[in-house]
């Protein structure tokens, strides 16, 4: 099929999803509120990372689920089959083991079947939302700056306030990132956020010197959180990005650029954990015993699963060694999704990720989607609204692109 040029000429690089016609257009009061509504619910559920009150999930429900009945009695447009299908699968996948007994703990279950629709919910408001260029714009500057907040706070908490939450709440662990109580969690933020910035970076003056000062601190912290995956995989997205826009003069400049205020940030800090960390004789330990024990889960009721949410209840009749603490999660989302939902809830994740890897991949900015479904591989970056959901509201923009953006930047 013959793609239709651009009504006026764009300089912007070919993988950039912009300058289409038809995606401009001004949005109304109940889509803007709708788009503030939903970035104020996910920071501030990143915010509240840190507290294992189950009222603050209630109340992110809450607000998406509030969201979500406003906009299906909204006229628009359908999302697209596979999104909508996996993204309905994921909602209610929980609900019909309840409907058909297939959980060994019913109130785990409906806790977790809550969250997961929820999910589902901030994936389709999103989709609904930021159909509209103009506003998808003004989201991902938003995002980056809420990204940059977040790493120079982050930091500065670890090294100024250490088990402390935000200077301000005692934690239960010394290692805290800010409002982070995992270094993990912290990297998987991000690796959504700083991708977002540094793709910013590469558009055009005068952003592109700020935004990429923001990629450069995001990138730093993340390396000073010694997360071993998550620095790995933002090493690894910086580099993709750069490489997809290796024919544009503004990346070669932008380039080095980039090495040299990352080494300056990092510095900083100091990334000596993080060295320690990577030469660690056994950097899987405890993880993969973890593994071995969730897969004879799996093994056991490979079909059906223990029930959504149930992982943690059920592990330590499987569990092959005494870690001397209780196990909440497998420490592998893939795994844990296999355990609790069989073999056919991992597959509609499976599809998911597959789904969102293209576009993710030629739009540039959300490639920190795909990044958290390999750090899904050795960690939980999903079991969390302070980072899943930004992965949902960046999935829903996918969905929400028209298919011409992308190909007509390829022509």
């Amino acid at each position: 099929m013959r793609v239709e040029p651009f009504a006026r000429s764009s300089n912007r690089p070919r993988l950039r999803t912009q300058g289409v016609r038809g995606t401009g257009e001004a949005s109304g009061f109940p889509t803007r509120a709708s788009a503030v509504g939903l970035f104020l619910a996910a920071a501030a559920a990143t915010l509240g990372i840190g507290f294992r009150e189950p009222r603050v999930e209630y109340g992110y429900e809450c607000v998406l689920f509030t969201l979500a009945a406003s906009w299906c009695v909204a006229r628009g447009r359908s999302m697209a089959p596979i999104p909508g299908l996996l993204l309905a699968a994921i909602a209610a996948w929980g609900f019909s083991q309840l409907a058909m007994g297939a959980t060994v703990y019913r109130y785990a279950t409906l806790v977790s079947s809550l969250r997961f629709a929820a999910l589902a919910a901030t994936g389709w408001v999103s989709f609904r939302v930021f159909g509209l260029y103009r506003l998808r714009m003004e989201f991902l500057r938003a995002f980056a700056w809420f990204g940059l907040a977040v790493a120079v706070t982050s930091v500065l908490a670890y090294f100024t306030s250490p088990g402390r939450i935000l200077w301000l709440f005692d934690a239960p662990y010394p290692d805290v990132w800010g409002s982070f109580l995992s270094r993990n969690n912290f990297a998987q933020f991000l690796e959504l956020a700083m991708p977002v910035a540094l793709w910013l970076a590469l558009g055009e003056p005068p952003g592109s010197v700020l935004y990429l000062g923001f990629a450069a601190v995001m990138l730093a912290s993340g390396l000073a959180s010694a997360s071993r995956a998550g620095a790995s995989i933002l090493v690894l997205e910086a580099i993709l990005m750069l490489w997809m826009y290796r024919k544009s003069p503004v990346a070669r400049r932008m380039t080095l650029g980039l090495v040299l205020a990352t080494a300056l940030f990092a510095a900083m800090p100091g990334i000596g954990t993080l060295a320690g960390r990577l030469t660690a004789a056994d950097p899987y330990q405890v993880r993969r015993e973890i593994a071995h024990s969730t897969v004879a889960m799996i093994s056991s009721r490979p079909w059906t699963g223990f029930g959504l949410g149930t992982f943690p209840v059920v592990y330590p009749e499987y569990a092959r060694f005494d870690v001397g603490q209780s196990v909440e999660h497998a420490h592998n989302d893939w795994l844990e999704w296999a355990a609790e939902g069989g073999v056919g809830f991992v597959t509609v994740w499976i599809g998911l990720a597959l789904w969102s890897a293209r576009l993710a991949l030629l739009t540039g900015w959300g490639i920190g989607v795909v990044g958290c479904f390999l750090h899904g591989l050795v960690d939980y970056p999903f079991a969390r609204f302070g980072v899943s959901a930004w992965i949902f509201i960046l999935l829903g923009i996918l969905a929400a692109i028209d298919l011409r953006e992308v190909r007509a930047q390829r022509h």
